[in-house]
């Protein structure tokens, strides 16, 4: 595993990316600020072999994180990209256990999935809005209180409006 280490280190730095493993060795962590290096990095991943698990997204004030996971012989390779303009590469085309994913970002956050050879929803229904989930409040801000005063204040508007 620590040749793998070495070559990740390697190609990481070759493209100029700072990448960190995590205390126990096994996670290393990078980050990009260009999209294109996803499909260059994405390239480099397919050609040894390495498989992507999940991607995950979340909103920012100015966009969305999302971070890429890949596995190569047992070491996650964490990359995150921050997007501000809703859209981003496909890499499925190099990774068929990408396509999901991808199509689950598009669907519940509206973020464009340029070139995907299968851009079709996945859960919700074609005459439903893209991204119409962004207007509901997530269970995590709920659960924060982070909204529970707004929602407050919606109750207590729709109680006057159904009592008057």
């Amino acid at each position: 595993m620590k040749s793998l280490h070495v070559k990740l280190n390697d190609i990481l730095s070759t493209l100029k990316l700072n990448a960190h493993f995590d205390v126990k060795g096994d996670s290393l962590w990078c980050e990009i600020d260009a999209k294109n290096m996803l499909s260059q990095l994405a390239e480099i991943l397919q050609t040894m072999n390495a498989r992507v698990c999940m991607i995950t997204a979340y909103e920012k004030e100015d966009g969305h994180e999302l971070v890429y996971h890949f596995d190569l012989d047992g070491v996650m390779l964490n990359v995150k990209l921050h997007i501000t303009d809703k859209s981003v590469p496909s890499i499925t085309p190099l990774f068929k256990s990408a396509d999901w994913t991808e199509r689950e970002l598009s669907e519940i956050y509206g973020i464009a999935i340029l070139n995907h050879p299968n851009p079709k929803r996945l859960f919700l229904d074609e005459s439903i809005k893209e991204s119409v989930l962004e207007e509901y409040y997530s269970l995590s801000s709920a659960m924060s209180g982070k909204v529970s005063q707004e929602l407050w204040s919606k109750v207590k508007a729709e109680e006057g409006i159904n009592r008057g």
